[in-house]
């Protein structure tokens, strides 16, 4: 099947699953309401395939079939398909305004990165076997959540706990597996569900080193989602909530039966821990581009409400958004650098190297992953830093009345009379303040500020994982080279 369309992907979703969510079992998620929203917001993304003005963009042929297939899925090798790669993100990112974190564009690219790694690993079965999940979510156009991290048993340790997913039966037609995974965001409305690593497995670990795709209405599989934020209020009250509510999930697995062509990695250490390392890097460039129209709608909703309110002819808030803006600037530096840095490194597992190095001289010879360094920081600390220049810029403003007060005929006229601001009507300001309430305030503002934070895992582990770095070396490095006799 080439590119579905938005009727298609909702269908697709008819398919039995068992989700738990709001004290309900739903079987039927295109039925619940609470979810419409973000399955609509999906599903414009499916139809924009099909519009003459962006087919161009979000589509590619299909190496396999001939199709015209999601270009997410791109294996970029050269500059240009590089930048055809980063303009799909691009502009999936700018119609969702970067606020879906998860959206399935994220798992293309991981799916496609470990494909490569695999293959640069000389793991050729299970990469044989990757290609093949790439391909079965690529034709059919499908969207893709992951399920990475163990459950929170016992955080002290990075050991394995006896609650993840593991191998507890093998049989002739595919491997038995238990347990459980988190946290799959837009598991509520995915298609199917990887599962595979995050952080590494130690020896004696191999029951629980898995990698492989199921479909969400797998056998045995429960999806236990955390509540709805959006409980059918007006899209003029919740803005964002309303559309983008992408969910978060638990996901357990009583006895699923992974198929042989499904289980990606089965038991092999160096293949688990070695593809994160050697992937040719498209996931930390779409995550990038999407941190960067986060970024983007931030500063563009800080600005927005400060010329609302006046605040704009004040120093000091021109001075907290001009910041912004320059952190704006940096971002789009850290995704040409992203690119230019994909590129590198797909020319070098062409010739058969695991990683990019410079001469020492004329660059640094030990090279790190700059989209990766961003989302393990910059991101965190720029959107972070965004989201409380707006809290600021619209002060009290955004404890507001709602939609429903505007449109009373008794208090609506008195809000045109009073309640606007220099240029902008009543109407207009109650609106950017319930835009900038439900980035900040509400529910989805929260939980899109946490998930900011931890995005890309444990920040301290991620730290430590940057100490442990060639990179911290060649700094150090730096300081006997001046006291050298």
């Amino acid at each position: 099947m080439p590119i579905k369309t938005g009727t298609q992907y909702i269908e697709s979703l008819r398919d039995g699953r068992r989700l738990f969510i709001d004290g309900k079992v739903v079987t039927d998620v295109t039925d619940y309401p609470p979810l419409q929203g973000v399955i609509g917001t999906i599903a414009g993304l499916c139809d924009d395939q099909h519009d003459a003005a962006l087919h161009r963009l979000l589509a590619c042929t299909s190496p396999t079939t001939g199709e015209a297939v999601s270009t997410t899925y791109l294996e970029a090798r050269t500059r240009g398909e590089f930048a055809a790669l980063a303009g799909c993100f691009h502009l999936r990112a700018k119609r969702t305004f970067g606020l879906m974190g998860r959206l399935t564009d994220f798992m293309s690219a991981f799916l496609v990165d470990h494909t490569v790694a695999l293959r640069a690993l000389g793991k050729t079965e299970a990469a044989a076997r990757a290609q093949g999940m790439v391909e079965h979510c690529r034709e059919n156009d499908l969207q893709v959540t992951h399920a990475l991290i163990d459950p929170q048993s016992d955080r002290s340790t990075l050991d394995a706990p006896s609650q993840a997913v593991q191998v507890v039966e093998r049989r002739a037609d595919g491997v038995v597996v238990s347990g459980c995974r988190m946290l799959s965001t837009l598991a509520p409305v995915a298609n199917e569900c990887y599962v595979g690593p995050y952080y590494p497995r130690q020896p004696g670990e191999e029951k629980f080193v898995l990698a492989f795709v199921v479909p969400m209405n797998a056998p045995g599989l429960s999806i236990l989602a955390r509540e709805s934020f959006h409980r059918g209020e007006d899209a003029f009250d919740r803005p964002l909530s309303s559309r983008f509510d992408e969910g978060d999930a638990i996901l357990m697995f009583d006895r699923v039966v992974v198929p042989h062509d499904r289980m990606i990695i089965d038991g092999d250490l160096a293949a688990y821990n070695g593809m994160l390392a050697a992937r040719p890097g498209y996931t930390p460039l779409q995550a990038t581009i999407r941190s960067t129209m986060k970024l983007r709608f931030l500063a563009g909703v800080a600005t927005a409400i400060a010329r609302a309110n006046g605040r704009d002819k004040l120093p000091r808030f021109q001075a907290a958004i001009g910041e912004l803006i320059a952190l704006v600037s940096v971002a789009e530096g850290i995704r040409a650098g992203a690119i230019a840095e994909g590129i590198r490194r797909a020319e070098a597992f062409a010739r058969g190297e695991f990683k990019i190095e410079g001469d020492g001289i004329s660059e640094p010879k030990a090279i790190g992953v700059c989209g990766g360094a961003a989302i393990n920081f910059f991101f965190p600390y720029a959107n972070t830093k965004a989201a409380d220049v707006l809290r600021l810029a619209a002060g009290s403003g955004v404890l507001a009345m709602t939609g429903a007060d505007y449109a009373n005929p008794e208090v609506g006229p008195l809000m045109d009379k009073w309640l606007i601001g220099p240029g902008i009507d009543a109407r207009r300001r109650l609106e950017l303040m319930k835009l900038a309430w439900d980035m900040t305030g509400s529910e989805f503002g929260s939980r899109a500020g946490l998930y900011e934070r931890l995005y890309s895992g444990d920040p301290e582990i991620n730290a430590q994982r940057w100490f442990r770095s060639a990179i911290t070396g060649e700094c150090e490095q730096l300081v006997h080279e001046l006291l050298k006799p």
